[in-house]
C-alpha cells in the first residue's frame, strides 16, 4: 500500500511493485553493501533487471586492476538501453 498522504488521499492507495535485493557481503569485516531496486514499472522490468545485472557485475570487494575498464568508458553498444518515459531527455 502506497501511504495516500502521497497522494494528497486520507486513505493508503493499493499498487503493485516488482523489487528485487541484492546482498554482497563485505571482504573487509562484518557487513555487506545491500543492493535495492523496486518500480511500479512492471511493463519494463526485464529490462531493468538486464541494467541491474550490469551495474552488479561491476561491483567487486577487490581492488580495481591496472587492465580493467572504469565504468564511464565502456562501450556504448555494451551498455542496455534505459527505457524512459514520455517526454524524457535522453543522454547524446
Amino acid at each position: 500500500m502506497l501511504p495516500g498522504a502521497l497522494c494528497g488521499l486520507d486513505e493508503p492507495v493499493p499498487t503493485t511493485i516488482r523489487f528485487v535485493e541484492v546482498c554482497v557481503p563485505l571482504k573487509t569485516g562484518p557487513g555487506s553493501a545491500l543492493f535495492l531496486f523496486m518500480t511500479e514499472d512492471r511493463e519494463h522490468w526485464d529490462d531493468y533487471l538486464q541494467i541491474l545485472s550490469v551495474i552488479m557485475k561491476s561491483v567487486s570487494a577487490d581492488e580495481a586492476s591496472a587492465d580493467e575498464v572504469p565504468v564511464d568508458e565502456v562501450p556504448a553498444d555494451e551498455v542496455p538501453e534505459v527505457p524512459r518515459g514520455e517526454g524524457a531527455s535522453r543522454r547524446p
